[in-house]
């Protein structure tokens, strides 16, 4: 474990400072998503382009998912005209500051979401697993996700996004040895490779997987 707490100090240390995020989960009541959709978009606009819309696609209840900065005022919430299921906003924070989120986004056209709640007693062991996860990323020449710890505002302990160019580029494995994924996962603490999983299920009480596209 002590050359996993190397590999994860080196990971963060760029990124020390924490950034606070505003997140914001909408469902449209049964045929408003289009002008929902509309709405957000003119938002976006007005905040001159401080956000993030995410368009969900399949695997979760919601229908956009709305990322930005948490800014001066955390009890903010938006203001929409069009009918809603339902609107739930809580806070997050990120080592990952808002020009990176920005910079990532703007290579990307999907994303892949997985929100976490932790098991009891085991968030921090599940934040640092997370991280453990990029550095295996890392060491096999892939971006790691964006890890989120929820600060406020939501029983949901932790998520993440990935970003990526479309759904292949998500599938496509790295052209390496199978040696390489096994020494990387080692490097990133993990007993072995086939043990990344196992390990993340132990920290679990329960997990959503959903993949989303962007939205402009």
């Amino acid at each position: 474990m002590k050359k996993y707490w190397m590999l994860v100090c080196l990971l963060l240390s760029a990124n020390a400072i924490a950034e606070n995020y505003r997140v914001t989960l909408l469902r449209a009541a049964p045929g408003s998503l289009l002008s929902l959709i509309n709405e957000v978009k003119t938002l976006k606009n007005d905040q001159n382009d401080k956000l993030v819309i995410m368009r969900h696609s399949q695997g979760d209840h919601w229908d956009l998912m709305l990322l930005a900065p948490q800014g001066k005022n955390p009890t903010l919430q938006y203001n929409f005209t069009s009918a809603l299921a339902f609107q739930h906003t809580f806070l997050a924070k990120s080592d990952i500051d808002w020009p990176e989120i920005v910079k990532r986004t703007s290579r990307s056209d999907m994303f892949h979401i997985e929100m976490f709640n932790a098991a009891p007693g085991k968030l921090n062991e599940l934040v640092k697993q997370r991280h453990m996860e990029n550095v295996y990323y890392q060491h096999t020449k892939r971006e790691g996700n964006v890890v989120f710890e929820t600060t406020f505002g939501s029983d949901m302990d932790v998520f993440t996004i990935g970003f990526y160019k479309d759904l292949v580029t998500f599938a496509q494995k790295p052209e390496l040895p199978e040696s390489a994924f096994e020494h990387a996962a080692i490097k990133a603490g993990f007993d072995s490779g086939d043990a990344i999983g196992l390990y993340l299920r132990e920290l679990l009480s329960s997990h959503h997987d959903t993949f989303a596209t962007k939205v402009e």
